[in-house]
């Protein structure tokens, strides 16, 4: 029998995990889940929850969990997707937002926020206070933030002390409207969460789901999206594209961009291939994939079938808003800025190296985010270039950013050739926040002897840190 809304609200105010297994240490011990300490669970070499643990999330001495409080405050998170499975095992109803202000079951909208009885989220399609899913798609994203620790048979979520808010903005057969989208954002900023999940494409964006975005940004609100599954640049890809999100590529084993990742505007790069976490009832989110080869329940995982492994951005995307959560559960008084900046700054430099269209600043490194100061951040970026006259010679002008909260030293150098085996450097950079300004000049007569030349921008921070961003520029 299902579960009902009212059901949740009962029992379920204790934490559980943080106050029994990690009532005796400091900081969290990692779990000891089935599928997060096995591996080969149909029949692969590497481990079943492999995209955690390349992020950080592992069973070491080291593990991003050692870094967390055990007394870490609740996080809410809104999960705006196809819905969830809340009967699920894997789903510890503790980890399920509900609403303080409102009483269930009594057809009265009881805060007078405009949604009557939205105990867990809202239907933004059905205009019901049941988001359940009937897609699978949105189970399968929580899963990777909240899988229950206590589950032994089961995965293993980023956050133990998440809240999800259960925002159905995607039907059930994957597919939105900006206006959706717009109003669940809206209601996510208004309701208390402090991160959102958008595992959800789709080209262009509307005025009106950029306007709630704006405004949940404005709220304080981290706002994680998916980059999308077409290989595309998503310079006017929807969410993506937005300025105020952190937009997620996928990597793959090899840490590089997965082939069928969108590229651009990329903010950070998480694993995205071969992703385990819940299966809801009666679903298979690959069946009918449009372009993937895939026999009906081949992706099931487990004897009871409650488990599923996938593949794309939108499993990539609530890796970082998990880390994100745990952040800020971790220390609630980071601001969106912060985390933004640090989930960025801190990342691990994968594929071309330094900056770049393909992964953004690199791979989400949970420890190196969980490790730095509140106020971190190391910036390097090369907008574009120009040849201007200086006095009598024309220069070359670069155009970006170079910062940092600790900047040690800023400097400009090129290469000669589509991989430079040598670097010359031809003077400092300026300190800046960009995404415009001016970085320094080139002098025409450091780019003789070849048609193409690397330029790339390198800061330090005054802890060791170095970031670059680069350039190719083509005299021919």
């Amino acid at each position: 029998m299902m579960r009902t809304l009212a059901s949740l609200l009962i029992g379920c105010s204790a934490l559980g995990l943080a106050a029994s297994a990690q009532a005796q240490t400091a900081t969290l011990a990692p779990p000891d889940n089935q599928y997060f300490v096995g591996r080969g669970s149909w029949g692969q070499k590497y481990p079943d929850q492999w995209a955690l643990q390349r992020i950080g999330f592992d069973a070491s001495p080291n593990s991003a969990w050692r870094l967390v409080r055990r007394d870490a405050k609740p996080v809410i998170v809104a999960v705006i997707d196809t819905g969830l499975d809340w009967n699920h095992k894997n789903i510890s109803w503790d980890n399920i937002w509900r609403n303080p202000k409102e009483i269930p079951d009594n057809g009265i909208d009881d805060d007078g926020n405009g949604f009557v009885d939205d105990v867990v989220g809202w239907d933004f399609f059905e205009r019901g206070n049941k988001p359940w899913d009937h897609d699978g798609h949105g189970t399968f994203v929580s899963g990777i933030i909240a899988g229950r620790w206590d589950d032994k048979e089961g995965v293993a979520g980023i956050n133990p002390f998440v809240r999800l808010m259960i925002l159905k903005g995607i039907n059930n057969f994957g597919h939105s409207r900006g206006s959706y989208l717009a109003e669940a954002i809206t209601y996510a900023a208004d309701n208390g969460a402090r991160v959102i999940n958008l595992s959800v494409g789709g080209k262009h964006i509307s005025e009106v789901a950029q306007a709630a975005i704006d405004y949940a940004y404005s709220k304080g609100v981290v706002i994680v999206a998916a980059a999308g599954n077409e290989a595309a640049d998503i310079r006017t890809y929807g969410v993506a594209a937005s300025d105020k999100v952190i937009t997620v590529a996928s990597t793959g084993f090899d840490d590089e961009r997965a082939v069928f990742s969108n590229w651009g505007k990329v903010s950070v790069a998480a694993p995205g291939i071969d992703v385990l976490s819940l299966r809801a009832r009666r679903t298979d989110i690959m069946l009918g994939v449009i372009g993937v080869k895939y026999t009906a329940g081949e992706a099931y995982v487990g004897p009871d079938k409650r488990h599923y492994r996938a593949s794309g951005t939108s499993f990539s995307a609530p890796l970082v808003a998990g880390v994100a959560s745990l952040m800020i559960a971790n220390d609630p008084n980071l601001t969106n800025k912060q985390v933004m900046a640090i989930i960025k700054s801190t990342a691990r430099d994968a594929g071309t190296p330094g900056v770049d269209q393909y992964t953004g600043y690199g791979i989400v490194d949970a420890v190196a985010a969980l490790k730095a100061p509140k106020d971190y951040f190391l910036f390097a970026g090369i907008n574009r270039v120009e040849v201007v006259q200086q006095g009598k010679a024309p220069v070359v002008r670069v155009r970006g950013t170079a910062d940092a909260n600790a900047l040690k030293s800023a400097h400009i150098e090129v290469g000669a050739g589509e991989t430079p085996t040598s670097w010359k450097r031809v003077g400092a950079a300026k300190k800046s926040t960009g995404p415009d300004a001016v970085l320094g000049d080139i002098p025409a007569a450091a780019l003789q002897g070849a048609k193409i030349w690397q330029i790339r921008v390198v800061i330090e921070h005054k802890d060791g840190a170095t970031r670059e961003a680069r350039f190719k520029l083509n005299l021919g």
